[in-house]
């Protein structure tokens, strides 16, 4: 039952979107009974948040080609991808904050942990490696990494093209040698 109502949520997300979905529509999709979602989740938010955190997981592995270059580019890209499907668009606007309900907050923070934490094995394994220095904060270069994807899909409407993820790991990769850490 478990797969088939997050794939029906998944579904109805990339077709309807967050706000015009409902936990019967939910139910209706995946052939269940909408008390028995209830019963497991207890709220349309808990089910997002699950099917979302399911996607991340099956759907983003985390790179590891074995340089941090190349891990930076295929995780980019991978981004790139996946926020241009209608599936993409719609969780875009759930965890970016497009929605005012208060029972998402906890949807956005489950979902950015999540995705930060598997991003930063890739800045983990780097220094591990040798390519970056220990002191360099993992979190903060991630976020420098997929910031600028997602001010151009939510605030500027500039193209997500296939140049810009080497634009990104090549100023990151620039700002990383020439920084004296703190």
């Amino acid at each position: 039952m478990r797969r088939v109502v997050l794939d029906a949520t998944l579904e109805l997300l990339s077709q309807r979107g967050y706000e015009a979905m409902t936990t019967k529509d939910i139910a209706a999709q995946a052939g269940v009974n909408e008390a028995s979602l209830f019963r497991r989740w207890g709220t349309k938010a808990a089910i997002v948040a699950e099917a979302l955190q399911n996607f991340s997981a099956t759907e983003t592995p985390t790179p590891d080609t074995g340089a941090l270059q190349t891990d930076l580019l295929e995780l980019l890209r991978g981004i790139i991808v996946r926020i241009q499907t209608p599936l993409g668009k719609a969780i875009d606007k759930i965890v970016v904050g497009h929605y005012p309900q208060p029972e998402l907050a906890e949807v956005r923070r489950a979902y950015w942990q999540d995705r930060f934490s598997r991003a930063e094995v890739v800045i983990q394994r780097a220094k591990e490696r040798g390519e970056l220095p220990a002191e360099v904060d993992a979190h903060f270069l991630v976020e420098a990494a997929i910031g600028p994807i997602l001010v151009r899909a939510n605030a500027t409407d500039q193209p997500l093209d296939d140049r810009l993820p080497e634009q990104i790991v090549a100023l990151l990769f620039y700002g990383v040698k020439n920084s004296k850490m703190p």
